[in-house]
């Protein structure tokens, strides 16, 4: 594994949750075998501040990929979140180790749709 880097800096609190989101709701996706687009559930989370955020997404195969010689899972995030004054559109990407099961990557990318 020499090309794995270390995360640069900290997520804020928003991504953070979103990652904790998908790390506790993507699991059933490779578990039941999907091969179609599935629907995470709407769910109301609670950033590291305190702070509500809604949150719906749905996890869709890409299909497989070779990551530091390690055969993956790779599947597309869309959806989007909410906290009580911005709404966003979340874009993003899992890697999943095919053998373990282990989470390779995670990424959200989220674009400010509408401020309250």
């Amino acid at each position: 594994m020499a090309t794995w880097k270390p995360a640069q800096r900290e997520p804020d609190a928003l991504r953070s949750c979103v990652y904790d989101y998908l790390r506790t709701r993507s699991p059933q996706v490779y578990a039941e075998g999907n091969t179609s687009a599935t629907h995470l559930g709407r769910s109301q989370e609670t950033m590291c501040t305190g702070e509500p955020l809604t949150i719906d997404l749905t996890l869709t195969p890409v299909g497989i990929a070779t990551v530091n010689t390690r055969s993956a899972l790779v599947f597309g995030v869309a959806g989007h979140a909410a906290d009580r004054k911005t709404g966003y559109e979340v874009d993003g990407k899992i890697v999943i180790d095919r053998a373990t099961l282990a989470f390779l990557s995670i990424e959200a990318n989220l674009t400010v749709i509408n401020r309250g």
